[in-house]
């Protein structure tokens, strides 16, 4: 187990298995992930990106329940710029762009903050996924959300209300 995983079950499994599953490849590939045979408690905090340009672009494949929930709202189909906008959309974006450029798992641990009291946490892991030929054309990525503090906001607005996004960490986790 990676140590900055350590205390991190959901994201160790996620990155657990990936490993597990790209043999002696630097990546893992899509067609190595196969959800069915993933940890199901993972399964309700997974996003898959497909990602443009080494990640200067993504769009959502996927989102699992609890991400909908969380943020309130279903991004499956939508690119970054349709759903966020502001430090939301460039640090998502910084993330998916350090994935694809350094082909390793990405671990990041952030506070979201509302006014002065209001907050919420968030550890993510970005797995890239690809070949040697093609790069990394999409990301599954897990998410482990902390604590929402006295939240007094709608989850629909949650992302966009965000005044202040502070990223604890940073590190990337190669297999």
């Amino acid at each position: 187990m990676p140590g900055v995983l350590q205390g991190e079950p959901l994201l160790n499994a996620v990155w657990e298995f990936c490993a597990a599953r790209r043999g002696t490849r630097a990546l893992p590939a899509r067609r190595d992930i196969d959800p069915v045979e993933m940890p199901r408690f993972v399964l309700p905090n997974l996003v898959l990106f497909d990602v443009f340009d080494q990640g200067a672009r993504f769009r959502w494949r996927l989102a699992g329940t609890e991400v909908v929930n969380r943020f309130g709202r279903d991004a499956t189909g939508r690119f970054g710029e349709e759903i966020l906008t502001g430090d939301y959309l460039a640090f998502v974006t910084s993330l998916t762009r350090h994935a694809c450029l350094s082909r390793v798992p990405i671990y990041s641990h952030a506070v979201f903050r509302w006014q002065a009291t209001h907050a919420m946490t968030t550890s993510r892991l970005y797995v890239p996924l690809g070949d040697e030929q093609t790069g990394v054309t999409q990301i599954l990525g897990a998410h482990e959300f902390g604590t929402k503090a006295s939240l007094a906001r709608s989850a629909a607005t949650l992302l966009r209300d965000a005044q202040r996004i502070d990223e604890l960490a940073r590190q990337e986790v190669p297999f």
